[in-house]
């Protein structure tokens, strides 16, 4: 994995990163062989990292579905090889900085949803905070979005035991179906081939 990084990261080098952004931002379809190629073996790299640390980071979020608390799109908590490559081309593009830097500032590729009813959402969220940090999770980024603009909940980045990024959304059971309903709108935001009048 370590080697791929490595080849990845030199052929990201040999690249100019205004090339691969006046590609983009012109048409996603004159992107070259190379670069398809680099994002590709990224996410292959990234999704090898995550199915190694899922069984034992999912037993652990598993025993958090107490109290009537539940997984939610437990069958997609690895991200998809053309779901990574497109966030891979969108964070370089949004964020400016080149492909293996986009990679790796990806930390969802591994990612969790728990359901809690509405009366027990303020005690469960800091108790499974709690119960993961005694298991060996560190906190890498916590967000409380609650009277944001668009998502609601509290997002969670988290590095396992082993040193696995993995993502943790709590939400309420209405906070769920909402960001169901707009995850389109967010895909398309985060595109880098939409159009202002997409994005509007």
């Amino acid at each position: 994995m370590k080697k791929i990084k490595q080849i990845s990261q030199a052929i990201s080098n040999n690249m100019t990163h205004n090339t691969y952004l006046q590609y983009v931002r012109t048409s996603l379809t004159r992107l070259t062989t190379v670069m398809i190629m680099t994002m590709t073996v990224l996410a292959q790299s990234l999704i090898a990292e995550a199915q190694a640390a899922e069984p034992e980071i999912t037993r652990d979020v598993r025993a958090l579905e107490q109290h009537g608390a539940y997984l939610a799109g437990l069958d997609h908590r690895i991200k998809a090889e053309e779901s990574l490559v497109h966030k891979i081309l969108a964070n370089a593009v949004n964020d400016n900085v080149n492909l293996v830097q986009a990679a790796n500032d990806i930390s969802d590729v591994l990612r969790y949803t728990l359901v809690i009813k509405d009366e027990d959402y303020s005690r469960q969220v800091p108790e499974a905070m709690e119960k993961l940090t005694q298991n060996g999770y560190k906190v890498v980024k916590f967000h409380n979005a609650w009277g944001g603009k668009f998502y609601q909940g509290v997002n969670v980045q988290l590095a396992s035991p082993s040193g696995v990024r993995t993502e943790l959304q709590f939400h309420t059971p209405n906070s769920y179906a909402i960001k169901q309903a707009s995850h389109k709108v967010y895909e398309i935001r985060r595109n880098p081939a939409s159009t202002p009048a997409e994005v509007a």
